[in-house]
């Protein structure tokens, strides 16, 4: 595979640095844009190049380089509980950044973008897989700002530019941020177990996830980043319905704490989704991808970072 110059946004972050760091691996240049309002300098490459900028600012656009030949667009605001924070912020985040990156790479013939979308588009409780054709009625602000972002994908496709979206289900992970307690349900009930704490859970323990390992996700980034495919959507998900109760006994298990340990559950955020779970076939069909890491073999890993000096001492 030929040398290329890749930008990476959200490279700093959970999913991002771990693209970044599988594309120097293969020996790509790669520049990271990030923000580092949720990101950490620390898990940027050595070997990367990094610019810390505000891409809703279009004024710091001046910062990046244009000799590059694809860009991976990560960054992102990525709860749905925050987005009912502040909603604005979440719009500006998702849907205004996109459009805006997606101008400054047409004006500086950046002919290749791939975007990373949410499971969060579909509508809840299908009763079945949601495959790429499936219903679109999303639930709250963040499916709502990430469908507008899709669509503006969409019309720069149309006008040349070679993309693919991926609609991403609920990644986790070894480099996931644990203090973020907004985002990332594994590793929100995680931290309570790091911390000696009763594990909170907002919502029912019968709501329906589909939980897919970051290791797999990169490997559908790079596929489709490097493909033969263009203006195409692609579910990256595990195909599996886990509810939040089979989880819990999961990450109990991995911790070996009993499974009585206190648990605490409360009244669900605010339009949170009830069940929802993917189907693959498409990027299977059209790649070969399938997740490669199963539930319990990825909460065991990603226990295992977490059991390490370093990341306990992120929640001290």
């Amino acid at each position: 595979m030929a040398k290329t110059q890749i930008v990476v946004t959200g490279g700093a972050g959970f999913i991002g640095s771990n693209l970044v760091n599988r594309l120097i691996d293969m020996g790509h240049q790669v520049t990271v844009l990030d923000n580092l309002r949720t990101g950490d300098a620390s898990n940027i490459h050595n070997k990367a190049e990094f610019i810390e900028i505000d891409l809703n600012n279009q004024n710091e656009y001046f910062k990046i380089p244009c000799d590059i030949d694809k860009i991976f667009h990560l960054a992102a605001q990525v709860s749905n509980e925050a987005s009912y924070v502040d909603p604005l912020l979440d719009m500006k985040s998702n849907a205004f950044l996109t459009l805006s990156l997606l101008r400054w790479a047409k004006e500086n013939e950046i002919n290749e973008f791939i975007f990373t979308s949410s499971m969060g588009v579909y509508s809840d409780n299908l009763g079945c897989p949601a495959r790429e054709d499936s219903p679109i009625e999303p639930k709250g602000f963040y499916g709502i700002h990430k469908r507008a972002a899709e669509e503006y994908v969409r019309i720069f496709s149309e006008e040349g530019m070679k993309t693919n979206i991926l609609r991403l289900f609920n990644v986790y992970g070894p480099g996931q941020n644990m203090n973020d307690l907004m985002q990332g349900m594994l590793s929100i009930y995680m931290s309570f177990i790091l911390k000696n704490e009763p594990i909170k859970v907002k919502g029912p323990l019968d709501r329906v996830r589909d939980f897919v390992y970051v290791d797999d996700i990169v490997d559908a980034l790079v596929l489709s980043g490097f493909g033969r495919s263009s203006a195409e959507i692609y579910n990256v998900c595990s195909g599996r319905k886990t509810t939040v109760g089979e989880a819990l006994g999961l990450i109990k298990s991995a911790f070996n704490v009993d499974n009585n340990y206190p648990t605490e559950i409360s009244d669900r955020t605010y339009r949170d989704i009830d069940s929802t779970f993917g189907s693959y076939e498409k990027i299977y069909r059209e790649y070969g991808w399938e997740p490669k890491v199963s539930l319990e073999k990825g909460i065991a890993l990603m226990v295992e970072w977490l059991k390490s000096t370093t990341q306990t001492r992120l929640l001290s």
